[in-house]
């Protein structure tokens, strides 16, 4: 019996060390992987990636102001794919980043740019407070509908994204529409007292960053260190274990749900109070997308989240020096960064496949193999307690 123990927590031991060695390894052969293809293309195409990667990297790093335009890029991706994180490891798959994220900039614009005569501090933090939950509401139809009839997260957090985005479009038209003559539908500017300060004068990076290094840490507190972060993973891992042991799946799913929402309202609340300070139509089309590759690359670990932003900021900021130091088109300055987020996907696939596999398995086991498919009674015929299907997800 003790010399199966010394086995059993021997091979427990070399998995956890297995998987701490994919999680450093994966990232890097992902990122290899990347600035491979981007070569391939770029030579292809009769260009020179050592001078291409060279502007990418002084584009990004090379001045105090640009890598402070660089952390500045990767501020909304770290929230987003922090929030996406959260989601994942409950087994909630949150696609809905851009539309939340848009929800909280029309919230801080609105709270921002009314209320003239509060105090400059209150006036700020209830913004940046009303981008917050608004992100964290708009995630939330998603989630009851998953809960309460069983449909696909990924669908009606996907539609939601669109209704949000023309919700913006018609409220920069209309009601919070800038007083005067816009060469585009631009919303009224908010108020100066309800601005983050800038941090480093020529670059756009203000004290909200400070807000997402805040967010970083309590996410990992949250996941490591606490009953409610135990919880979030064990629902992960297996709902109906995680039932069983007396977890309240629903409302641990519907709590991640919102914490992921309300972390991409946040990071829209910090894009228009830090340096936009209005809201224009399709202000961040693409960064609640790319916060999923960043939440992937990092294993969805809140430390690797840190750094896989900051890869992808560092490429959005360093590409027009990029293009202006190699004379690399813009379009293949774009492949380059497409191609780091497939390859990205590309090294995930395990994760995403094995994920994929086992909702099929827990939905033919439950009558079907559709994963929106709602269970018609319990295991003694009674109706169920929740609409969410046994799903198991792997995350450490």
């Amino acid at each position: 019996m003790a010399m199966m123990r010394v086995v059993t927590g021997a091979r427990f031991g070399l998995g956890r060390l297995r998987r701490w060695w994919l999680s450093l390894v994966l990232p890097v052969v992902a990122i290899g992987l990347a600035l491979l293809l981007g070569a391939v293309v770029m030579l292809s195409s009769g260009f020179s990636p050592l001078d291409a990667y060279s502007g990418l990297f002084q584009g990004a790093f090379g001045t105090l102001p640009q890598f402070a335009e660089t952390l500045n890029e990767a501020t909304p991706l770290l929230l987003i794919g922090l929030g996406i994180t959260v989601a994942f490891r409950a087994g909630a798959f949150n696609i809905g980043g851009v539309g939340q994220e848009y929800l909280g900039a029309l919230a801080a614009v609105v709270v921002g740019g009314k209320f003239a005569g509060l105090p400059g501090g209150l006036h700020l933090a209830l913004a940046t407070l009303a981008g917050f939950v608004a992100g964290g509401l708009w995630a939330a139809p998603a989630a009851l509908l998953k809960v309460r009839f069983g449909i696909n997260e990924v669908i009606t957090s996907i539609l939601l994204n669109y209704i949000a985005i023309y919700f913006i479009d018609y409220m920069i038209s209309g009601p919070i529409h800038a007083p005067g003559f816009t060469a585009a539908p631009t919303s009224f500017p908010v108020q100066p007292n309800a601005t983050f300060p800038i941090l480093v004068r020529g670059s756009d990076l203000n004290a909200g960053f400070f807000l997402a290094l805040l967010a970083l840490v309590v996410i990992f507190v949250l996941l490591r260190s606490t009953t409610w972060g135990y919880r979030i993973r064990l629902v992960g891992l297996n709902r109906e274990a995680a039932r069983h042991a007396g977890v309240h799946v629903d409302r641990v799913y519907l709590l991640s749900f919102f914490i992921s929402g309300a972390l991409a309202g946040l990071a829209g609340a910090i894009e228009i109070l830090g340096y936009r300070y209005q809201l224009i139509t399709g202000f961040a089309p693409n960064t609640g997308y790319d916060a999923i590759a960043v939440a992937l690359l990092g294993g969805l670990n809140p430390g690797g989240v840190g750094l896989a932003a900051l890869f992808f900021g560092a490429l959005a900021n360093g590409a027009s020096a990029m293009e202006a130091i190699a004379q690399l088109p813009s379009q293949l300055a774009d492949i380059v960064r497409t191609l780091a987020i497939l390859a990205v996907l590309a090294v995930s696939s395990p994760v995403i496949l094995d994920l994929v596999r086992r909702r099929q398995h827990a939905g033919e086991e439950t009558g079907g193999g559709d994963l929106s498919s709602v269970r018609a009674a319990g295991p003694d015929g009674q109706p169920p307690t929740s609409r969410l299907e046994p799903e198991t997800f792997v995350a450490e």
